[in-house]
């Protein structure tokens, strides 16, 4: 499960400059965190296992990631992407939003859910 936490996370957080997208993710990622095995990703699926990730990423527990704990995931520039008021650390806000824009660029049909 801790590798698919930081292949999926990384891989949306990293579309903030990549392009990346769930259909690049493999199939066995993706099915670990489908809770319901419907073979889709809903909008509250996404949002659980975000919030999880954050949760398992953020080592000291203090409510950011910093470059040290987003390393593994992310390089420099898309760290920056992502920590938009620039004060070198990923908000649980920031997180959230750059989450939210990247499941709602993969949602390309609209209808609350990844297929």
């Amino acid at each position: 499960m801790k590798r698919a936490i930081f292949v999926f996370t990384a891989a949306f957080l990293a579309s903030a400059t990549n392009a990346e997208t769930v259909a690049e993710l493999h199939e066995k990622e993706l099915n670990a965190i489908d809770a319901n095995n419907d073979g889709f990703l809903s909008k509250d699926e996404f949002d659980a296992f975000s919030d999880y990730a954050f949760q398992a990423m953020d080592e000291d527990k203090n409510g950011t990631l910093g470059q040290a704990e987003a390393k593994p995931f992310l390089d420099i520039k898309q760290f920056q992407n992502v920590d938009r008021n620039k004060d070198s650390f990923i908000s649980r806000s920031e997180y959230d939003a750059q989450m939210n824009e990247d499941f709602g660029a993969a949602d390309q049909n609209g209808n609350g859910q990844l297929d």
